[in-house]
């Protein structure tokens, strides 16, 4: 066997032998896949989710809207957001021409304000933001 015979056996064994690595590595365990953070949730825990609104007694109304202020306000604490008010408030409905001029509209059960740049959330004297009613 002369050199160059040598050398090409030298060259497919060395060839075969990192194939054979490439294919175990392929098949052998997995990294584990990158942390990608989860979309947003939608918030709307302004939204009125038990309509309340509905009952003819004025008790039972009552008592649905103290469970749903409950629902709301622990389903924000378990998010880390800022707890909705207790009360809530009539507003005109946002893209109503009054509430243009005022400044200020209920946006899907949250109460807004007009800013130069966008709209920013009411808050009440606790530090709650405000909810709202159309």
């Amino acid at each position: 066997m002369d050199i160059r015979s040598g050398l090409v056996v030298a060259l497919l064994l060395l060839a075969t032998a990192s194939h054979a690595q490439a294919i175990r590595s392929a098949t052998g365990p997995q990294p584990l896949p990158r942390h990608t953070p989860s979309p947003a949730k939608p918030n709307n825990l302004g939204a009125e989710p038990l309509r309340c609104q509905q009952h003819i007694d004025p008790r039972v109304r009552r008592y649905c809207t103290d469970i749903e202020r409950a629902l709301i306000q622990g389903e924000a604490r378990r998010q880390g957001i800022p707890t909705p008010s207790s009360e809530i408030v009539r507003m005109l409905a946002y893209g109503s021409a009054e509430a243009k001029q005022l400044g200020a509209a209920c946006m899907g059960g949250t109460a807004m304000r007009r800013l130069s740049n966008g709209w920013e959330q009411l808050r009440n004297a606790k530090g709650e933001w405000l909810r709202c009613r159309e």
